[in-house]
């Protein structure tokens, strides 16, 4: 459309909107059906835009995966096929939250397009606990995604429960079953550059922490800062801004800061260290461990589709 103009850039857009449960029908026969996608994988994926003025109907105050705090947003729900073309779009008001945006587009692309027996590929925020058991409620959906930090420590608490660190001594991959997880396989991976980089950034947690403590403690034995409740909410501040509570025992009175690493808490964390698991209920002759793994990976295509979407040509 070189040379077009911003009303017949406008027109078209109309055009394309009356056009576009058609167009997504289309699009959802020819890559989602079970000749092209013998798998019945699908992306899912959420994203939002920020935007100025006050005449859009959805824009609201919401959270801003573009980080631009304060502007109101629209947010929107992407379908694809497995590499990551898209087939289905929806549009949401700004404050939508994450999971009733998912539950509403899987209603709507189950009832419109009558996608049946389809496994959602989502991240560990958009597939939680709580939409899965809405999925189960739906039925004819499979999910693969993956579990939550603290999950992933509550399978490897004990010493003879089912998330072995020996598991990863001879190979990367490792599935599991816990009772937690009925009819779902649990697939553990382990990543040895994510396991550096989280080791990495640790490091540099503490030594920010460290020096802001050690600047509070200067400040509490000169006298300058008195008083418990004081000194709290000092160091308060920042052991949350690094997110760093867990790691420290603390011990304070009106005159006085000591603090120490609490190394048992951080060895435990340390040992999970570049490990997550992937949940699915597809079934091992249909997937295997490794292709159940890098189906999740895939999501990265749903990004890129995203970066293009708001790319500025």
């Amino acid at each position: 459309m070189a040379g077009a103009g911003t009303d017949e850039v406008y027109a078209a857009m109309d055009w394309l909107a009356t056009r576009q449960e058609r167009i997504e029908a289309k699009l959802a026969a020819r890559h989602l059906s079970v000749e092209v996608n013998p798998h019945r994988l699908a992306m899912f994926d959420l994203s939002s835009s920020w935007m100025t003025g006050r005449k859009c109907p959805l824009a609201a105050r919401g959270y801003s995966r573009d980080g631009k705090k304060g502007l109101a947003q629209i947010e929107y729900g992407l379908l694809t096929d497995p590499a990551g073309r898209p087939v289905a779009v929806k549009v949401f008001e700004g404050n939508t939250a994450d999971p009733a945006a998912f539950i509403s587009i899987t209603e709507d692309f189950k009832d419109r397009y009558r996608l049946d027996d389809m496994v959602l590929v989502g991240d560990r925020g958009m597939i939680t606990s709580a939409r899965i058991a809405r999925l189960r409620e739906l039925g004819g959906y499979g999910w693969i995604t993956a579990l939550r930090a603290p999950q992933i420590a509550a399978l490897a608490a004990h010493d003879d429960g089912p998330l072995q660190l020996s598991l990863f001594d001879e190979q990367n991959l490792a599935e599991i079953a816990h009772p937690d997880y009925p009819g779902e396989r649990l697939i553990a991976c382990r990543n040895p550059a994510l396991a550096d980089e989280r080791a990495r950034k640790r490091t540099d947690l503490f030594t920010a922490t460290e020096a802001d403590l050690a600047t509070i403690r200067t400040a509490v034995s000169a006298g300058r800062l008195r008083g418990a409740d004081k000194i709290g909410l000092r160091v308060g501040r920042t052991i949350g801004r690094h997110k760093m509570a867990k790691h420290f025992t603390l011990h304070i009175t009106d005159d006085t800061l000591t603090y120490a690493r609490n190394q048992d808490n951080i060895d435990t964390e340390a040992a999970l260290d570049g490990i997550y698991l992937i949940r699915t209920t597809v079934p091992s002759d249909q997937l295997d461990a490794g292709q159940v793994v890098a189906a999740y990976k895939n999501l990265s295509r749903v990004e890129r589709d995203f970066r293009s979407l708001k790319a500025i040509a």
